[in-house]
């Protein structure tokens, strides 16, 4: 492990099981931040991969009714996809307030 804060805990004389554990503690809720977005922005991209590889399923639906025009399928798609996104952002959003208590708000 490198870093000042690393640095910090190994002069104090903390084991480097320990030094792990409070980097860890102080990158997660960065990492979970990251997680999700790259999880949504994944859900977003199966309308390449479906296309792509010609897999049937949301993606290639989504993709067939933009080609024939299907605007009532094109928008329950988005909005499935949408409401994907958003789902996983309440969900780290949460997850991060479980994980941080300086994100929590005062009673």
């Amino acid at each position: 492990l490198a870093g000042d804060l690393a640095d910090a805990l190994r002069s104090r004389g903390l084991s480097r099981a320990a030094v792990l554990r409070h980097c860890v503690h102080n990158a997660s809720p960065a990492l979970l931040t990251i997680g999700g977005l790259q999880l949504a922005y994944l859900l977003e991209g199966v309308v390449f991969v479906e296309t792509l590889f010609a897999w049937p399923g949301l993606g290639g639906l989504l993709y067939d009714a933009l080609s024939a025009r299907d605007l009532p399928v094109v928008q329950g798609g988005v909005l499935v996809v949408a409401v994907a996104f958003v789902g996983v952002n309440i969900l780290v959003d949460a997850a991060h307030a479980l994980i941080d208590p300086r994100v929590r708000s005062p009673r």
